[in-house]
């Protein structure tokens, strides 16, 4: 005969609650090396590890049936939590409190949100207010040149500032530091600096370079018709600089007998298309001859131009050559090379070292898993691919794009030479260092002794989750990561995870990673496209605008650079603001309801 449903629930928390304190027994090795400021965190982990290991996946409606705490919001002081579920319980079955023992590990300092908060003000330093997210910028390039921008930047409510060390140099990285401190002195704002290591770059090798072809393309309306000629300013050596708002289409040229060209004169030719094409003088003057066409032409160097009677000839002057491409079709065979562009079937790869760890039947994605292929033979000299995903007519992939291996155990270190030598400016300069393809505990290990070769092993380093081997190793990484006392924290890199683990599975790896960081009391960055939209055109889109809602349950939001930055981190900042006041605060009046009396009792205004 079966227990009662009451009598089955108490002796299932009863099981958990002996599970939580199992795996501190199996885990002392790793508890023995915690340093004593995660103590606490480190073993709340582990007891989440063990509780959604062991759950039953209907105990929290059980719970909720019975008018209990489901636990599902308990994850930064689970064992507590459980205990006073069984406590409750116990009263209702009408039970005395269990003579088993709770582990060892009751929490008797703070609870796990103090904890939290601790760790986010040793990460960040102080915050805007407290409770309330970080936003997180990064420095575009002209924020060296333009110190008053990174002002605006800290008026608008940036409390960090990124610099990616996968651009630029140490010159102009020390430019947006000088700058930052200036602002910082002028406005009286606090600003911590994060400075992102390049890690190592799995991405296509540069493609042979292919001439240039300049493509004029005139209007059209909503049938597809020219509604305007084009316009294209000849512009010969030694010319007079065209004005900067001009609309033509600029196109180095060499004329003879230019003199002799007037307003309606036209020159024949044949575009790079081979196709007919008729060019119009609209005007000659010092920055050169302007025209106009009525079709798309496309312009090559050599092409030449005729007048027919007067002689008069322009033709296409050198145009820098571009970076080449491919174009790959699904059922394409390519070779992943360590050598030189060779052509034909061959890719050629800026990290050949990964070649060794992948095997037969993997999948493998290009350009932001634009295109994808699978393994069809590995050995150390290449790797043969047949594409599987690309469009029927063929995807473009050109030099310089992303590679990624989500099925693969990579075991290329997370810190490379550019990165050790970028230390020495980042441990001078950095409040906090982002550790790019973090993935297994000897990266930490190692960022970690260069960073006590240099004096600082205090140093906070945030840990980017970007694949698939991070996301999965991520208690593993962060239990490594309290092994030093030094403050540390999590990015989610939205980006390239939702690559590696597919789009689809992107939702619930980005709410797993923040229980997994609430359990552990670390702070959490949200980052990659968030209000994308509004920094690059000015308007930003509704999905996006939740997006960002969503990410303030994060300790800090990023935001990646573009030419309305300003406006973007006002709009975050009252975002984040308001929805941690929504989150901590569920006592203020809801609007639905105030207006609700006022729909229902029109004679009774609303208080």
């Amino acid at each position: 005969m079966s227990p009662p449903p009451d009598r089955w629930l108490l002796e299932t928390l009863q099981a958990l609650r002996t599970t939580l304190g199992r795996i501190e027994v199996e885990e002392e090795a790793c508890l023995e090396a915690i340093h004593p400021e995660y103590g606490d965190s480190a073993r709340n982990l582990l007891h989440f590890i063990a509780f959604h290991r062991h759950a039953h996946p209907g105990l929290p409606k059980a719970l909720r049936q019975r008018g209990l705490c489901a636990l599902t919001d308990c994850d930064p002081h689970l064992l507590s939590s459980l205990e006073a579920v069984i406590t409750a319980l116990e009263a209702l079955e009408g039970l005395g409190p269990s003579a088993q023992a709770a582990p060892p590990s009751v929490f008797q300092g703070q609870p796990g949100p103090g904890q939290l908060q601790h760790h986010c003000d040793r990460l960040f330093g102080a915050l805007a207010a407290a409770g309330v997210a970080g936003i997180m910028v990064t420095l575009p390039a002209e924020a060296a040149e333009r110190p008053a921008l990174i002002a605006d930047l800290l008026e608008a409510g940036m409390t960090i500032a990124r610099i990616n060390c996968a651009h630029d140099d140490p010159v102009v990285w020390g430019r947006m530091v000088d700058g930052l401190t200036q602002a910082r002195l002028a406005t009286g704002r606090p600003c911590a600096i994060a400075m992102d290591l390049a890690g190592p770059k799995l991405r296509t090798g540069q493609l042979a370079l292919q001439p240039a072809v300049i493509r004029v393309r005139p209007p059209r309306d909503r049938m597809g018709r020219p509604s305007q000629p084009v316009r294209i300013l000849a512009v010969p050596p030694g010319a007079m600089p065209p004005p900067p708002d001009t609309e033509a289409v600029l196109v180095p040229v060499r004329l003879s007998k230019a003199k002799r060209l007037k307003a309606g004169d036209r020159l024949r030719g044949r575009d790079a298309s081979g196709r007919r094409r008729i060019l119009t003088v609209v005007r000659s003057g010092p920055d050169g001859v302007l025209l106009q066409a009525d079709q798309t032409c496309r312009f090559r160097s050599g092409l030449v131009f005729r007048q027919r009677h007067r002689k008069a000839r322009l033709r296409v002057g050198p145009l820098a050559p571009v970076s080449g491409e491919r174009l790959l079709r699904p059922g394409d065979a390519i070779r992943l090379t360590p050598e030189p562009d060779q052509g034909g079937g061959t890719l050629p790869c800026t990290l050949p070292e990964v070649f060794g760890d992948l095997r037969l039947g993997e999948r493998v994605l290009f350009d932001d898993g634009r295109i994808g292929g699978v393994i069809r033979g590995v050995s150390a000299q290449e790797v043969v691919l047949e594409v599987t995903t690309a469009q029927a007519k063929g995807s473009r992939l050109r030099s310089d794009k992303g590679i990624n291996f989500p099925d693969s155990d990579l075991r290329t270190p997370a810190l490379t030479a550019k990165d050790i030598e970028d230390l020495a400016f980042v441990t001078q300069h950095a409040d906090m260092i982002s550790y790019s393809f973090v993935h297994r505990d000897s990266d930490i290990q190692t960022l970690r002794q260069c960073l006590e070769e240099r004096g600082r092993g205090d140093l906070a380093v945030v840990l980017k989750i970007e694949t698939r081997q991070a996301f999965l190793n991520l208690p593993r990484l962060l239990l490594a990561a309290m092994g030093h006392g030094a403050p540390v924290g999590v990015m989610i890199a939205r980006g390239d995870l939702a690559i590696e683990c597919g789009w689809e599975a992107l939702a619930p790896i980005q709410e797993e990673i923040l229980r997994i960081c609430a359990a552990a009391h670390v702070p959490c960055i949200w980052a990659t496209e968030v209000l994308d939209t509004l920094a690059q055109h000015g308007h930003p889109t509704r999905a996006e605008i939740t997006d960002a809602a969503m990410g303030a349950r994060a300790d800090a939001v990023m935001l990646n650079k573009g030419p309305n930055i300003t406006a973007t981190v006002k709009v975050l900042e009252a975002i984040v603001a308001r929805s941690a006041s929504d989150r901590s605060d569920r006592s203020h009046p809801l609007l639905t309801c105030l207006a609700f009396r006022s729909n229902c009792v029109t004679d009774e205004p609303l208080p």
